[in-house]
């Protein structure tokens, strides 16, 4: 799949994304990371994501059809996080555990031709 394609993609941790609209003060073509994924309790095939964005802001989990109309694909790096809670997601954001897979992310999506990465 290239990225940026309006297709279901299944994600998992580590998926970067781009956001193909706004989320907030967060531009359209926000770059993020998925963070959390977990089932969805309607529609139990699919997984519920969970996204930060390289700025530390956390916008919050996206339902397949969300995920369809508000991320696009861009890559994956490799980064093993267990999701506790809002505070912890902080924590690690501000304590750096973030910051090697948003510098891949950075490189992903310079290939890729994405120009924000708010």
């Amino acid at each position: 799949m290239k990225p940026d394609e309006k297709t279901f993609q299944a994600y998992q941790v580590g998926d970067i994304v781009r956001t193909t609209e706004s989320f907030g003060p967060n531009p359209a073509g926000s770059t993020g990371i998925v963070y959390e994924t977990y089932p969805d309790n309607e529609v139990p095939a699919f997984k519920i994501v969970s996204i930060l964005l390289t700025n530390g802001h956390d916008i919050g989990s996206f339902n397949q059809a969300e995920q369809t109309e508000s991320l696009a694909w861009l890559g994956h790096v490799d980064i093993a996080y267990a999701y506790s809670s809002p505070n912890q997601l902080m924590a690690d954001y501000r304590d750096g555990y973030f910051n090697q897979a948003f510098a891949e992310a950075r490189v992903i999506a310079d290939q890729v031709g994405v120009s924000s990465l708010a």
